[in-house]
């Protein structure tokens, strides 16, 4: 071989050694000096069977350099992806930090791996994509300790829990105030509808309705009304005096009722004749003066007061003497008498054995 030949071959193989390590910077990751750099962390190397641990995959980088965080659909062997999240890039000393997060775990005992993670980057003007690899983490999963005794146990029966009375003592008062207060809504609610006050309240005894009648006449008799306002006026005011005693001697409802339908109703409570007579003869009387501007004479308009008078009078009720009260002083009399003669035959009887 010739000299011209053996240097073609050198600088064949320095080209090919050249090429070789420009691919081997692209894909296996290495980056421009200080341009940027990753590194993964983990929150524990060694856990238990179902524990979970924070994988996290830090990026350092310059302003003007481009990445491709991690995604979720990553593979990261034996162990499975319960959570992923990305933070928001963070500015710290001129440089960029992006970081990304799993929550990992696995149901494997053994050791093993966190395979590495490629992050792609770029360094403007210049759009080739190059690969950054995070390191290898190993992982120890234990199984769960033994306990002491070293058998399995039975499953404890279910334990039977105090019956909590608390519930049933808050839903029944709720209950009991809710039925309360429903009772006395209906209770107020009659009352008004009855016409009657909200609240009991104390009222005098009722009086009988011919006192009411007789006071009535008599603050007539001794008023002035005649002479004020006339004939009319005051035979009205007689006509109603009497109707309402009527109402509540005989219980018709005598102010509704003409006068004629007045008497009828009369003549069934089985009054009188000279009552009725009474009656028919004050309220033919009153209809003329009311109803046809009769003018009555002085001995008319004192006429009608004494037979309003009289008819009260005639058919006002007596109340009763019960019958304990009124043989009482007898049952007395009778007592004395049966003692006094006791005493006497006790005499009697002592003198006959002297």
């Amino acid at each position: 071989m010739t000299k011209e030949s053996a240097g073609k071959v050198v600088r064949l193989k320095q080209i090919f050694w050249v090429l070789f390590l420009l691919l081997f910077w692209q894909g296996f990751g290495w980056a421009a000096p200080g341009k940027i750099s990753i590194q993964s962390t983990v929150s524990k190397s060694k856990i238990t069977l179902g524990d979970t641990i924070t994988y996290t995959v830090t990026v350092t980088r310059e302003p003007d350099v481009k990445v491709k965080l991690p995604q979720l659909a990553e593979n990261l062997g034996q162990f499975e992806i319960r959570d992923y999240k990305v933070f928001n890039p963070v500015k710290k000393n001129g440089k960029i930090i992006d970081r990304v997060q799993y929550k990992i775990s696995t149901f494997d005992v053994g050791d093993f791996k966190i395979p590495p993670i490629a992050v792609a980057y770029s360094i403007p003007p210049d759009t080739t994509e190059h690969l950054l690899k995070s390191e290898a983490i190993k992982i120890t999963v234990e199984s769960l300790a033994p306990s002491a005794e070293g058998d399995i146990k039975d499953i404890k029966p279910p334990v039977e829990l105090p019956f909590d009375w608390k519930p049933v003592i808050r839903y029944g008062l709720a209950g009991f105030f809710l039925l309360l207060l429903l009772a006395i809504g209906i209770y107020f609610w009659m009352r008004r509808r009855k016409g009657k006050p909200l609240l009991p309240q104390k009222t005098e005894p009722r009086r009988p309705p011919h006192e009411i009648a007789l006071e009535a006449l008599e603050r007539l008799r001794e008023s002035n009304l005649l002479e004020k306002q006339g004939a009319k006026a005051y035979y009205s005011e007689i006509s109603e005096i009497i109707r309402r005693y009527i109402e509540g001697r005989f219980g018709i409802e005598a102010m509704d009722l003409t006068s004629t339908e007045l008497l009828a109703e009369l003549e069934k409570v089985l009054l009188e004749d000279a009552l009725m007579k009474t009656m028919t003869e004050m309220t033919d009387l009153s209809d003329l003066v009311k109803f046809a501007k009769y003018q009555p004479t002085d001995e008319e308009n004192a006429r009608i007061l004494e037979m309003a008078f009289e008819f009260v009078r005639e058919t006002l009720v007596v109340p009763e003497i019960s019958e304990p009260e009124a043989n009482e002083p007898a049952e007395m009399e009778t007592a004395e008498e049966e003692v006094v003669s006791a005493e006497k035959d006790e005499t009697a009887e002592s003198g006959g054995e002297e």
